[in-house]
């Protein structure tokens, strides 16, 4: 009865952690879009300045509509900060602030992938422990 009970106890803590790796894994999936999408926005601002003053470009409009528009100056770019505040940067700080904010969102990524691996290090443990307290055959209880 004990056994079962342990037996139980164990699932139970298996679980947990099991939930817990998914809602990492959930987390680490929503920092790859956000590094997916300033990865973008700096190739996006390097094919800008690439391009020069006086070229012409789609600029969209919501979800269905562009307009046209000539880019004139690119020495200064506007980012966005945190909390609805923007700062206009010069083109250079701007890719950097941007490539920073890239390594911040990596290094937590390691973080939580570090969390994930502690967590089934943690399940192999419970798992071989509970292998290694059950009787094995032949053996009287």
């Amino acid at each position: 009865m004990a056994e079962k009970k342990e037996q139980v106890r164990v699932e139970d803590q298996v679980r947990a952690l099991i939930a817990q790796i998914e809602s990492i894994r959930a987390e680490i999936a929503t920092l790859d879009a956000a590094i997916n999408a300033l990865r973008q926005t700096v190739a996006t601002l390097r094919t800008l300045k690439k391009l020069g003053k006086g070229k012409n470009v789609l600029i969209p409009v919501g979800s269905i509509a562009q307009v046209e528009m000539k880019i004139e100056n690119l020495d200064k770019v506007v980012v966005s900060v945190g909390q609805n505040i923007s700062a206009e940067l010069s083109y250079d700080e701007a890719v950097k602030y941007i490539e920073d904010e890239i390594e911040r969102i990596l290094a937590l990524r390691l973080v939580l992938e570090q969390t994930i691996a502690d967590l089934y290090t943690q399940i192999d443990a419970l798992i071989r422990g509970q292998s290694q307290e059950q009787p094995q055959e032949g053996e009287n209880k």
